[in-house]
């Protein structure tokens, strides 16, 4: 609260006392101290893991950048159970052959620049995501679009190759303005530090040390946010976030298990545990010739205890992985493929020629069971889990040699194997076709694996392209089944999203979570802050 000071000559502690005492009866201003210019800012402190190179949802993977949905909207959004609604759009009609989609949006959408958000907007997008150019991380999501046309001025049509029910789910991708972005680079454009959005916040500062603040818009169409401002600042370290939220200096991070012990109940902050479509998983590179034989892959994945990683190091926070759609209405779990077997282990292991040697690392041909495994240093639960399965596959008679390396030092196409994470809850197809099909190696982050199976590649293309939810699931189940044959990972567990909290915010409405628990800001305009 800030109070009005007054200069005086004290002349006599007469006058002094006059002068006072006529302050306190006339200065009505010092009666409201509740006046709207002296209330505080309400600001919420997000502490993120890492920094924000740019915003653009064009450019981003969904799942690294809560910012982007803050900022910019786009034809659909999900709910709080992540079913699809109208979001920009108000409504849409299908073709009969499920071709044509037609769009109408709404008409009190504008850019924080007070223009309108038209059609022209919504197609300029979606060509842009599809353009080579761009190679924008999610082009995959709209391979299926054969055209985009603007009808009218608030009307957009999308046509279709093929029957392709994911569409709407993929269409809450934030759209972002042609006025201004027509004729740049958008991959180098100052837009992408500058945004320009129709979200409930826009940018007010990007500051050197990377944080980046956002206020409320009041251009927004929909409810306006309670909260005034929104920062983004990055803390890598997690004891630090969690220091930070005992301090006050933050209202809200992502903590991990092993820091649960240390909150106590009069800390000014709490941890709500979300659940998540988060998986891990260890990452097998095919460009390596030792991943060649799936005896190998099967044996290290009935080689792991996932129930003893879930109650050890997660502390329960989390729960056993036995595929990449375990989240989702599709899920086939494989749990024969994925329990522990060791036993069973072993067997493969000898079947496919491999003996323990004098020092009980397996050999064949004079190669040793052996490769690094890659995780990155700033992540404590994937360094933790690269540990376990070491220690796990240590027995079968194969060498891990662990390498935990910052981030910068990391090429994906060229490790051994990585302790991955990947997973959504939305429409099976996302994070599935993508990873897995053959067609997406080397397209941006995508197939980093350079997996190939023609009959992987059969059904996940049959499962985004058949119009029937029931075909759809008999095509998934197939996929998780020959995915178990053929492991393109071993995946470990399913991360609960653990959020620390300031006990002076609310308004948190909890889903089901997206890759390390993004999402969390989906209902931001409900929030609020004492």
């Amino acid at each position: 609260m800030q109070f009005k000071k007054t200069k005086a000559v004290l002349i006599s502690t007469f006058v002094s006392s006059m002068l006072l005492l006529a302050g306190c009866v006339g200065d009505k201003s010092a009666e409201k101290p509740t006046d709207k210019s002296h209330q505080a800012t309400k600001q919420l402190v997000y502490g993120i893991e890492a920094e924000i190179e740019q915003v653009n949802p064009v450019l981003n993977e969904e799942e690294h950048s809560e910012l982007d949905s803050l900022i910019f909207r786009g034809l659909t959004k999900p709910t709080e159970k992540n079913e699809i609604v109208a979001d920009l759009a108000t409504d849409w009609e299908i073709s009969p052959d499920q071709l044509i989609y037609t769009f109408t949006l709404r008409d009190d959408a504008k850019w924080q620049d007070g223009k309108p958000v038209t059609a022209e907007d919504v197609k300029f997008t979606l060509d842009k995501i599809r353009d080579p150019k761009t190679n924008s991380p999610i082009s995959g999501d709209f391979n299926e679009i054969k055209a985009v046309d603007v009808l009218k001025e608030n009307q957009v049509q999308i046509t279709l190759s093929n029957p392709f029910p994911p569409l709407l789910d993929k269409l809450k991708v934030g759209i972002v303005p042609k006025h201004i972005l027509q004729g740049e680079d958008i991959n180098t454009t100052d837009f992408n530090q500058n945004p320009v959005g129709n979200g409930p916040f826009k940018l007010k500062e990007w500051s050197n040390d990377h944080t980046i603040t956002v206020e409320r818009s009041d251009t927004y169409y929909g409810v306006k946010p309670k909260l005034d401002e929104v920062v983004f600042k990055p803390i890598p370290d997690a004891n630090t976030r969690a220091l930070q939220l005992k301090t006050g200096e933050i209202d809200l991070a992502l903590m991990e298990p092993n820091q649960l012990a240390s909150v106590k109940e009069n800390d000014n902050f709490t941890v709500k545990t979300i659940s998540t479509a988060d998986y891990r998983a260890v990452m097998y590179n095919f460009r390596n010739p030792l991943f060649k034989d799936a005896r190998i892959r099967q044996a290290m994945n009935l080689g792991i205890d996932r129930d003893a990683i879930v109650s050890g190091m997660l502390a329960n926070k989390g729960e056993p992985a036995y595929g990449p759609l375990q989240k989702s209405w599709a899920n086939a779990p494989q749990k024969d493929m994925y329990s522990y077997q060791p036993e069973k282990a072993n067997k493969l292991l000898d079947e496919a020629g491999w003996k323990k040697g004098s020092d009980g690392v397996r050999v064949k041909d004079g190669k040793r069971l052996e490769f690094d495994l890659v995780s990155p240093i700033s992540d404590p639960v994937r360094v933790a889990l690269a540990n376990v399965v070491a220690e796990q596959l240590k027995p079968l008679g194969v060498s891990v040699i662990l390498k935990p390396l910052d981030w910068s030092a990391i090429k994906l196409d060229e490790v051994d194997a990585f302790v991955i994470g990947w997973g959504s809850p939305f429409d099976p197809d996302d994070h599935t076709y993508r990873i897995f099909h053959s067609s997406q190696i080397g397209d941006g982050l995508n197939n980093l694996t350079a997996y190939q199976n023609s009959k992987v590649d059969q059904l996940l293309t049959e499962a985004r392209i058949n119009p029937d939810k029931e075909k759809r699931t008999k095509f998934y189940e197939q996929f998780q089944r020959e995915l178990a044959i053929d492991p393109a990972f071993n995946f470990l567990v399913y991360l609960d999203a653990l959020y620390g909290v300031n006990k002076k915010v609310s308004g948190i409405t909890t889903r089901t979570l997206g890759h390390h628990g993004s999402g969390v800001l989906w209902n931001i305009e409900e929030w609020d802050k004492q």
